[in-house]
């Protein structure tokens, strides 16, 4: 997932795109499942995203070009393990029913 992340992160800079209204992305966490070994666990997370991913003072008259404003939310299925150095990273991630227009998330 680092690996993804990263590259996704580093062909927004490429490109010269920022997150405008940052504050606008939350992220509940709903339940933790660990599993009997206590080295693996899932978590699952709904995840409401109001920010905006724009491309700064790209217009002709200096305002910022909107990429993407699209308010989505809904929920993601965590797959975490603890690993040898004692840290829990995740490894994978899956939606967990479908995405929605609303705030799906409640009050977090």
């Amino acid at each position: 997932m680092l690996e993804r992340n990263s590259a996704r992160i580093e062909e927004w800079n490429a490109l010269g795109y920022t997150v405008r209204d940052r504050e606008a992305f939350r992220y509940v966490i709903e339940s933790v499942e660990v599993d009997g070994s206590g080295t693996a666990a899932t978590v699952t997370v709904c995840i409401a995203d109001g920010s905006r991913l724009v491309q700064p003072n790209a217009a002709p008259d200096g305002s910022d070009v909107i990429v993407d404003d699209e308010f989505v939310s809904g929920r993601t299925a965590w797959e975490l393990r603890l690993d040898a150095d004692g840290v829990w990273r995740a490894f994978d991630t899956a939606p967990v029913g479908e995405s929605a227009s609303e705030d799906v998330c409640g009050a977090g």
